[in-house]
């Protein structure tokens, strides 16, 4: 899950108690024990923090809506931008391919 791997060893070597040792550092400081949600609350729990992720990143990409207008304008535009052969053939895009998430 994190990148933990010491750099400064060969592959295949063995780690010495060292390099054991400056792994687990190394996993205590980049592990996360709370972050906040939406609502300004704290989350410590395993859950609550995996919540919070998920609620956060699942706004952040989730499609935008767009009215119906606005894309048959766009594919007008598109369509008068075209070489004038492909526009002689006079054939539509599909309605569902450019409205297709």
């Amino acid at each position: 899950m994190f990148d933990n791997v010491d750099p400064n060893r060969l592959e295949g070597e063995k780690p010495g108690l060292f390099h054991i040792l400056q792994t687990r550092k190394r996993q205590e400081v980049r592990m996360i024990r709370s972050v906040q949600d939406e609502h300004g609350n704290t989350q410590t729990a395993t859950n609550g923090i995996m919540r919070a992720f998920t609620t956060f990143l699942r706004r952040k990409y989730e499609p935008l809506a767009v009215e119906d207008e606005c894309i048959e304008r766009m594919a007008e535009i598109g369509r008068r931008n075209l070489p004038t052969a492909w526009r002689e053939q006079n054939n539509p895009i599909p309605r569902k391919r450019y409205l297709s998430p």
